[in-house]
């Protein structure tokens, strides 16, 4: 992450792909990958007292060998932590001529949070032995 004096861009997410990742390539051949990230917030409490919650999307870009790996090891519902920074791209619509914009996080660094094939039988055989507690979380969409 690059600092500018007095500002600070960073941004860290932790959340669940809303949808298969969108692999392209640009005319240099360089990889690009975009992903559209679940995170949940609260949002107060139902008439039961209970907590209540929303999810927000965010668009996340990768570029060149993360992109890739990314295309190749994620897809929808894939859990993940995302660093990186907030990026805003501008143009002029070329059939309208009416200012746009895109606001997303342009992705440095992600972990990839989903257990590897055959682990999570293992995981259960070691929680089951009282070695390690199996985490249960819903994808919240």
């Amino acid at each position: 992450m690059s600092h500018v004096k007095g500002t600070i861009n960073s941004v860290e997410l932790l959340g669940w792909l809303g949808s298969d990742p969108e692999m392209r390539f640009l005319a240099s051949g360089v990889a690009v990958c975009r992903l559209n990230i679940a995170t949940r917030r609260p949002s107060g409490q139902d008439t039961n007292g209970r907590r209540e919650y929303e999810t927000d999307w965010t668009n996340v870009e990768t570029w060149e060998r993360l992109a890739e790996l990314c295309n190749s090891y994620l897809h929808k519902g894939s859990r993940v932590q995302v660093s990186g920074t907030l990026r805003t791209d501008r143009w002029t619509d070329k059939g309208s001529g009416q200012p746009r914009s895109r606001t997303y996080v342009r992705a440095e660094n992600i972990l990839f949070l989903d257990a590897r094939p055959g682990l999570p039988s293992e995981a259960v055989a070691a929680a089951e032995e009282g070695e390690a507690p199996v985490p249960s979380e819903e994808v919240p969409f």
